[in-house]
């Protein structure tokens, strides 16, 4: 079971590049949220369903991440279903006219909720966005979906499967695999930015004789 599901992924990914390789060189953007030093790419796929039970989970973590500049995350959509590439375009799209992080976790929802609604066409996934009033403009997404491609691959995600967070801290690279490890560890990552951030306490007085 788990070979085939792989095989599966494999195709998708590979359709992915090919379809999203850009035909002229261009300036390729990963979008990512938070200056922080430490990179989290969230491995997430809208039709996934631990994925779509950790994401709401993890959204206040990572906006206080974010928030904080403790961490860069970037969203990376898995094409471990075959109309997640789909979703993946129209996540671009969205970020076209709209980055405020808030606002973006909110689009996020609704893209897993429309995939549980098992909309499985751009047109119907428009008309829901439309509904919803989710702005958006389309440009070609081809040189950063080929980008957001090569990190799939780059991170072994095929094998450890969705949902995956991969933490780059110090050149050294964590690997979170599941609904259970990866809060855990986007939850050290706020408690050692809290420790780092702390106030020092102000000396303290001499004892007066």
């Amino acid at each position: 079971m788990r070979a085939s599901a792989a095989a599966l992924f494999l195709v998708l990914l590979s359709a992915l590049s090919v379809l999203a390789a850009p035909a002229y060189a261009a300036k390729t953007e990963v979008p990512s949220f938070g200056k922080g030093r430490i990179e989290v790419r969230l491995y997430t796929d809208y039709f996934c369903g631990p994925c779509s039970r950790m994401e709401p989970r993890v959204e206040a973590l990572l906006a206080d991440l974010v928030k904080r500049d403790t961490i860069a995350l970037t969203f990376v959509d898995t094409p471990a279903h075959p109309f997640t590439p789909i979703y993946a375009k129209y996540f671009l799209y969205i970020l076209n006219k709209d980055r405020t992080f808030a606002h973006v976790l909110q689009y996020r929802a609704l893209l897993f909720e429309a995939a549980k609604g098992k909309i499985e066409t751009g047109e119907k996934l428009e008309e829901f966005l439309n509904e919803k009033g989710v702005p958006f403009t389309r440009t070609d997404p081809g040189p950063t979906l080929a980008a957001l491609s090569s990190l799939i691959t780059q991170d072994g995600v095929m094998s450890t499967g969705t949902p995956t967070c991969v933490i780059i801290k110090d050149g050294r690279k964590g690997v979170y695999v599941g609904a259970v490890d990866i809060p855990k560890a986007l939850e050290q990552l706020q408690k050692a930015g809290e420790l780092l951030k702390a106030p020092e306490s102000p000396p303290q007085k001499p004892a007066s004789p």
